[in-house]
């Protein structure tokens, strides 16, 4: 029954860990700009329309590979997907704000714990 749960999350975690990062890369918003794709130019908001669309698409190509991730995720012992989605959280987090830093002792506490359980498989 855990083992189904832990799936579950490790499913949707892998997508929202996709989402996280692909939008990290495409889009940079403040209160009046929105840069797109890595550009040094400010854009308005129709210009990024179509990497909007791109994200929709993405989205949608997600939901077909379900049967593809979901044999991949139960393959993987309920533990080791404790311990992947404990260090993946601390490496998206890390990777979500700029002036953090992967190897702090905090985040290095984390990566421990999550070895662990990895281990503990």
């Amino acid at each position: 029954m855990i083992a189904h749960y832990t799936a579950e999350i490790f499913k949707a975690f892998l997508y929202g860990a996709a989402g996280l990062i692909g939008g990290g890369f495409l889009f940079e918003s403040g209160q009046r700009y929105v840069k797109t794709a890595g550009s040094n130019q400010f854009k308005g908001k129709v210009e990024a329309l179509p990497f909007f669309a791109g994200m929709l698409i993405l989205g949608w190509g997600l939901q077909q590979l379900e049967p593809v991730v979901a044999d991949v995720v139960y393959a993987v012992p309920s533990t080791t997907r404790l311990g992947v989605m404990i260090i993946s959280a601390m490496l998206l987090f890390n990777y979500s704000v700029d002036y953090f830093k992967y190897t702090d002792l905090k985040s290095v506490s984390v990566y421990a714990i999550g070895s662990v359980f990895i281990l503990a498989a």
